[in-house]
This record gives C-alpha cells, sequence and structure tokens, in this order.
C-alpha cells in the first residue's frame, strides 16, 4: 500500500498535478485507512464514500483538461459535524439533531467544493460545540491518536482526531473559545483561527455569533495556508520563510503564563531557541486581560438563548452536562451581556494596538495538558479554554503550533496576530516552525 497519507499537501497536489497519481485512488486510499482505523478512534460519524468518490472523479476529470480549480483539488479533507454538507447527515454531536440532512451546502462547503476539495465525510464533537473534550455521550468519545488514554480536546475533536491519524489531509472545525487550538495542543499538530469573518459561518449550526470562527486543523502551516486560501476563496501568497531573524516576537507573561509547568518550560524552551536564531523578544502588558474570562462567560448568554427553545421542548434530548451548562447561561443578565458586548469592541481594538509594538504575540495555547480520559478536573474547561479565548473575543487570528521533544512535553505554542492579518500570521508562523524544527523535529 502507498504511503500517500505521510505526505502535506503541497506533495500531494504535486502528484496529482503530474499524472503520477489520480484523486479517486488517492480517496480510494484515505477511505481504506478510514474503514481500517475508524473503528477504534471513532473519529468520523459519517463517512460519505459515494459523495467523495463522485467528487474525486470529477477532480479528475478537470485534472485531464488541464483545469486546476484550487489548492485542494482533488484533496481529501474532512468536515466537522456541525458544518451543513447537502445531503449529508448532520448531528452536531446531539440528539437534537440526530436526523437530520440539510439541503444546502454552509458557505465554506460550496466554497470547497467549487475548489474541487473532496469531503471524506463529518467528523465528530463535543455535544452542541459546547466543551472541551472528546466525550460525547450520544455518539461515544474519540480518541486521541497520539494516545488513547488521554483527551483529544474539544469540541473540534474528531476534526483534530482525523488529522493527527492520518485520515485526511485537512479538516475544518469551529472555534468559539479554543475549539481549535486545544484539540490541536492535545495532538500534536496545527490549529488555525483564522480573523473573525475571514470564512462565512453561514450554514454552521451557532453557539455564540460573536465568538464563533471557522478554522482549520493541518498537519504543518503550510498545510493551514492552503486550506484557508481553499476555504476563503482567496489567492495563496507566497510565504516562503524568511526566518525568524529579526522577527519581533510578543510576550505577555501575566495571565497566559498562569499554567502547567510542562507547559511553560516548553514554550520558555522555545523561546530561547528563537532567540538563538535572532527573533527579538518584546516583553508586554495588558493589566485587564483577565477580565476577558468574565467577559466571555456573559457572552455566551447567546449559547443558551440559541438553544432555549429546544431547551425547554425538548430538555431530555440534552445531555445532563449540556443540560446544566445551558441553565447556568440563562441566568446571565442583559445588563452584563451588554456590557460584555461594549468592552468586546474596546478590547479588540487595544489588542491591535497593543501588536502594533511587534510582528506576533506568543503563548502557551492552553493552561493544562490534555486529561487522562475520565479523571477530568474540576476546571479543566477553564484550564483549556483560558488563554485561546482571548483571541475569540479580539477576533485576531490564532494559530497553535506543536513545539517540545519528541520524548518531553509537547505542546501547543499560540502565535497571534492583528486583525486581518492573516496569511502575514501564517508566514511568521512558518518561519517558527521551521526555526523549532531543527531542535524539535
Amino acid at each position: 500500500m502507498p504511503d500517500w497519507h505521510d505526505l502535506g499537501i503541497a506533495d500531494i497536489s504535486r502528484l496529482l498535478r503530474s499524472g503520477a497519481m489520480t484523486s479517486v485512488a488517492l480517496t480510494k486510499h484515505m477511505l481504506a485507512r478510514i474503514e481500517a482505523i475508524n473503528p477504534t478512534l471513532n473519529v468520523f460519524i459519517t463517512i460519505a464514500a459515494d459523495f467523495a468518490l463522485e467528487a474525486a472523479e470529477e477532480a479528475d476529470r478537470d485534472a485531464s483538461k488541464g483545469r486546476w480549480r484550487g489548492p485542494l483539488h482533488g484533496i481529501p479533507i474532512a468536515i466537522k459535524d456541525n458544518i451543513a454538507v447537502a445531503g449529508v447527515r448532520m448531528t452536531c454531536g446531539s440528539k437534537l439533531f440526530a436526523n437530520h440532512v440539510p439541503q444546502r451546502d454552509a458557505d465554506v462547503v460550496r466554497i470547497l467544493k467549487d475548489g474541487g476539495a473532496v469531503l471524506l465525510g463529518k467528523v465528530g464533537m463535543h455535544e452542541l460545540a459546547y466543551g472541551t473534550t472528546g466525550e460525547n455521550p450520544f455518539w461515544g468519545p474519540i480518541l486521541n491518536p497520539r494516545d488513547p488514554d488521554l483527551d483529544v480536546g474539544g469540541s473540534s475533536g474528531g476534526s483534530a482526531g482525523a488529522v493527527a491519524a492520518k485520515l485526511a489531509f485537512a479538516a475544518l472545525g469551529t472555534d468559539t473559545a479554543c475549539s481549535i487550538r486545544f484539540p490541536a495542543h492535545c495532538c500534536g499538530i496545527v490549529g488555525f483561527k483564522p480573523s473573525f469573518d475571514a470564512i462565512s459561518t453561514t450554514g454552521v449550526i451557532p453557539l455564540v455569533k460573536r465568538l464563533d470562527h471557522i478554522g482549520h486543523l493541518t498537519r504543518n502551516v503550510s498545510d493551514a495556508a492552503l486550506t484557508f486560501a481553499a476555504s476563503a476563496g482567496l489567492d495563496l501568497p507566497t510565504l516562503d520563510s524568511t526566518g525568524v531573524k529579526g522577527m519581533r516576537i510578543g510576550v505577555i507573561r501575566r495571565f497566559f503564563f498562569d499554567a502547567d509547568a510542562r507547559i511553560c518550560d516548553t514554550i520558555e524552551e522555545s523561546l530561547r531557541i528563537l532567540q538563538a536564531h535572532g527573533a527579538v523578544l518584546l516583553e508586554l502588558d495588558k493589566p485587564d486581560i483577565a477580565d476577558s474570562l468574565d467577559m466571555t462567560g456573559y457572552l455566551f448568554r447567546e449559547a443558551y438563548d440559541a438553544f432555549a427553545e429546544d431547551f425547554a421542548s425538548h430538555e431530555a434530548l440534552f445531555s445532563p452536562g449540556a443540560r446544566e451548562k445551558f441553565a447556568r447561561k440563562s441566568l446571565i443578565f442583559s445588563a452584563d451581556y451588554e456590557r460584555a458586548l461594549r468592552w468586546s469592541a474596546v478590547f479588540a481594538g487595544e489588542m491591535d494596538e497593543l501588536l502594533g509594538d511587534c510582528d506576533v504575540l506568543v503563548a502557551p495555547t492552553a493552561a493544562t495538558m490534555p486529561a487522562m480520559r475520565g479523571q477530568w478536573p474540576a476546571d479543566y474547561d477553564l484550564l483549556a479554554s483560558r488563554n485561546a479565548t482571548v483571541f475569540n473575543l479580539s477576533r485576531q487570528p490564532s494559530v497553535s503550533i506543536p513545539v517540545g521533544s519528541g520524548s518531553g512535553a509537547r505542546v501547543g505554542l499560540m502565535i497571534n496576530a492583528r486583525r486581518g492579518e492573516d496569511f502575514r500570521l501564517l508566514q511568521m508562523a512558518t518561519a517558527i516552525e521551521d526555526g523549532l524544527r531543527t531542535v524539535h523535529p
């Protein structure tokens, strides 16, 4: 059996363009891997084999005519199960939508299909995207390909698991507080949350519309850039790494580094390596950064409002954990919600201004290592999300890349930039990834 699943998107694309491989053969290869591995990991909820093979055949027909439709032309990818694909069941990890089959594609799915991407199916998630673990009482737990005893992360756990297990070359996820970047941290892969509204969320079951983002789980930053360009319908600029020499890297130690010592040690080691390669560290501060926790909590009143009617009429279709969360959010006062709206608007501007002094701002992706399944710390949701949610509030692009030695702690380094600077962030992240790869292969 060929080892195509080990290759990155750029290498696969070159093989497709050269005629050394067809999308149909590649798609059959990935479907065979899913059939063999998914029963153990429970990554996919719905495998859309017929849809995928039809798309692959169409991609091959276009290729035979010299028509290349986008950076993911002929590439098999996975879609989180709260993003609509016409004709394919969409459960949102919930009994509420157990038999829901959307009739229209989400905007991002339509763009990907138009660009020639091959959709393998829908991957699992935390119930209603409201949680930081891979556990699901209705569809079963999603297991971490790195270590099945460890949490895969959530809510986009299936997206991360599919990429980490090499069952897909990329996966769409959603991120309201940490739901792309925390699973990336848990699985040792890349998780990219673009700027707010860089990718349309039309056709996605919402949680908190003011915080919801669509993004990507991939194996490296280059693949994230290709997938982002394809998802947004944008041309991909040249992202060749120019190295980190002279790169101004901002660091806020307040709040962000109140984390597991293993995480902090690994991030500090990575910063020392980047400095040795010529990066300039700038110590920054934002005294009110911890207020982001309360403000995010107030905005989650929207989560209750989004499901209030279903909650009132079909409470039994919610798990006990979800019932507790929604009941708690129903108690948030309108005045606090409105205050959070005003605060977050000001905060986003202040964060852009703060990043005016540097090229990127870096921090640990999360304050906790992935938990042992079944041994959930009481504050796990908070520790998983507290750092990442800052950049949902600020609406800035944010990418988590894996750092650390293969034998030691492998954790997420979160790299962030000003709103709208998505490709610039990915170029900087590519340089950081390359600078650390020589030490942390």
